[in-house]
């Protein structure tokens, strides 16, 4: 006898139909080239947005006691990689954007952080020399 529930005949396992549990089933659909390219897009997205805050929050690890060498690692970087980046941000924000406008990082900050990270570097010479 067939069983209006589970439509097998033999006491089998059930045969899975569209529907489970009232619910169609979705059906994974194959990979197309505009889902790749979208996916290869969010991807540089977010590195892109990786690479502008990385330098951001570094210098306000460093400001709040942060060893630079500490958030080197913690961005999975070299203390000189982290340096490199670090500079190229900061020099952004040092000089002011507009004339009359003060610049985004104050010099103390920017001495204040070079200098962690020049000591920092210096630490890690002494070891390799």
């Amino acid at each position: 006898m067939t069983s209006l529930i589970t439509d097998d005949t033999d006491g089998a396992a059930p045969r899975r139909g569209p529907l489970e549990r009232g619910f169609p089933l979705p059906r994974s659909a194959p990979p197309t080239v505009s889902s790749t390219l979208h996916r290869l897009s969010s991807m540089a997205s977010l590195r892109a947005w990786e690479q502008r805050s990385t330098p951001a929050l570094m210098h306000q690890a460093i400001l709040d006691g942060v060893h630079a060498r500490h958030a080197a690692e913690a961005a999975h970087l070299s203390v000189a990689e982290a340096h490199v980046r670090w500079s190229a941000w900061a020099a952004k924000r040092l000089a002011p954007q507009r004339p009359g406008v003060a610049a985004e990082l104050p010099v103390q900050q920017f001495l204040n952080v070079h200098a962690a990270f020049a000591a920092a570097l210096a630490h890690e010479d002494q070891r390799v020399g």
